[in-house]
């Protein structure tokens, strides 16, 4: 099994194996598209806790020898006990610490990188510099131009020329010899795990966030350069528009989303962008975005790696396979952020950035996507997924509730390990279980063999609790109780 470890400029402060040098809390929350953060907790006897010095200290966690995080202090706060809780922000936070001032750029996006990293480099110490590593962003034409007349904040320089008008991540990578800064257009690891239903997967939450739907966009490009009448060229206030290369229209839409939603209108402007072609390319493949609205998915999973499994384990800003036949998962999808509580790890969780995720009949009756999961269930059937115990809540406005209850263990390790699960049903918060004919009560297995999960259904009907062992579940298996009012 792995060894997290966590050092205050040098000297270690948490080891597992060391109890004077305990802490209560350590948890990593890693965003693909912003600064990673760490929370750090200590009680009040602990012999170094003196030696966290906000904004000071470089604070490293490490996983046996893979740096998991490095960054620093933002704060340090107590509680009733004094305990002390630090919360602190990765090293990409020292690009926050220095300003570009006023440049004028012609050149490769490489070299911008280049630019604004060294203006950075020169004006801090040894601890906050970074060395330049991948870049996959690329430009049509490999040729940018850009200029600033006022001082900029260097990450914001970065995302302002470089991650808004060209898309891409940024990624601190550690190596022996310093820290390297990616600027990626898109991650290339993937996870060696797979999520999956029924195994290491605890939880689903799928959200879709239609606020930032738009049905109809405005491109617009670079600002159009004239000549005077002394022939110099100058800057005017028009852009580069699609009219030229767009019927005539300067917008482009998804007639499918109109439809369904209507006119919604938005802008927005590519600086770099001088051909209305390249910009028509850009509008339709940003339409195609805005038209869907934000899906993602929040999977709470057990990490096979902390269990001690011998397997990398998953981690923001890489691929994971996720399956859940009743969820209507399968794909592999870009893991954006992860949460890794090293304590303890039973409640880890990731968020995947997915489109057109909706669940599937398998898993309700009505057929409908998670958003229109708001019909009566007065009368119809409604299946519990289980996954290891945890139950998919429904919605309180929903007459019916069910719970299910597992006396036991939820990962079947040895043979001779046994459960009991309990399904009970409520009318709003009434329990009524007891009112309800055992018949009502029907126990499904799902295992992918079909003929073995059929006999173990129906000797499995009628009955408000069942005993699963270890011989039922066998390799993987998944159990749900369907209940009929």
């Amino acid at each position: 099994m792995s060894t997290f470890r966590v050092f205050v400029d040098g000297a270690v402060f948490y080891h597992p194996n060391l109890s004077q040098l305990a802490v209560t809390e350590a948890k990593i929350t890693e965003d693909a598209e912003n600064i990673d953060s760490l929370t750090l907790s200590a009680p009040h006897n602990h012999p170094y806790i003196d030696s966290i010095k906000p904004m000071q200290s470089v604070i490293v966690c490490k996983k046996d020898d893979e740096t998991v995080f490095e960054g620093r202090a933002l704060d340090d706060g107590t509680d009733f006990y004094n305990t002390h809780t630090w919360t602190c922000e990765s090293c990409l936070a020292y690009l926050k610490d220095t300003m570009q001032p006023p440049y004028s750029y012609k050149g490769t996006l490489r070299g911008l990188l280049e630019y604004f990293i060294s203006k950075h480099n020169a004006a801090v110490e040894e601890k906050k510099k970074f060395k330049i590593g991948n870049v996959t962003v690329t430009d049509d034409n490999d040729y940018i131009s850009y200029s600033s007349t006022s001082y900029s904040v260097t990450l914001d320089a970065i995302k302002s020329k470089l991650i808004n008008t060209h898309g891409g991540y940024l990624q601190v990578r550690y190596e022996k010899d310093g820290k390297y800064l990616d600027y990626l257009a898109d991650f290339n690891l993937t996870s060696l795990q797979t999520v999956e239903f029924g195994k290491n997967l605890l939880d689903v939450k799928i959200s879709r966030d239609h606020t930032e739907r738009a049905t109809a966009l405005i491109p617009l490009g670079a600002k159009i350069k004239e000549k005077n009448a002394e022939g110099q060229e100058i800057e005017t206030d028009k852009r580069v528009d699609i009219t030229s290369v767009n019927d005539g229209k300067n917008y482009v839409c998804d007639d499918d989303a109109v439809s369904e939603i209507g006119w919604i209108w938005t802008s927005e402007v590519w600086e770099d962008v001088t051909l209305p072609g390249n910009l028509l390319r850009k509008a339709k493949a940003r339409m195609q975005e805005l038209s869907k609205g934000i899906t993602s998915m929040e999977l709470t999973i057990v990490d096979e790696s902390d269990a001690g499994a011998d397997i990398g384990d998953i981690r923001a800003r890489m691929y994971v396979k996720c399956i859940s036949k009743p969820h209507g998962i399968y794909g592999t999808f870009l893991c954006m952020s992860r949460t890794i509580d090293y304590l303890n790890p039973s409640g880890n969780t990731i968020t995947i950035g997915a489109s057109g995720i909706t669940l599937s009949s398998a898993s309700a009756r009505q057929g409908q996507n998670i958003t229109d999961l708001t019909e009566d269930l007065l009368g119809k059937t409604e299946k519990i997924e289980i996954i290891y115990g945890k139950v998919d809540e429904i919605t309180d406005a929903k007459m019916y509730r069910t719970e299910l209850v597992v006396d036991g263990v939820n990962i079947f390790r040895d043979k001779g390990q046994q459960s009991r699960m309990r399904c009970k049903v409520y009318s709003w918060d009434t329990d009524i279980t007891g009112r309800l004919d055992a018949s009502s009560f029907n126990w499904h297995r799902y295992s992918g063999n079909e003929e073995t999960d059929a006999e173990w259904d129906n000797a499995h009907k009628g009955m408000k609790s069942i005993i699963v062992t270890t011989e039922d579940v066998q390799d993987n298996a998944s159990f749900y109780c369907e209940i009929t009012i």
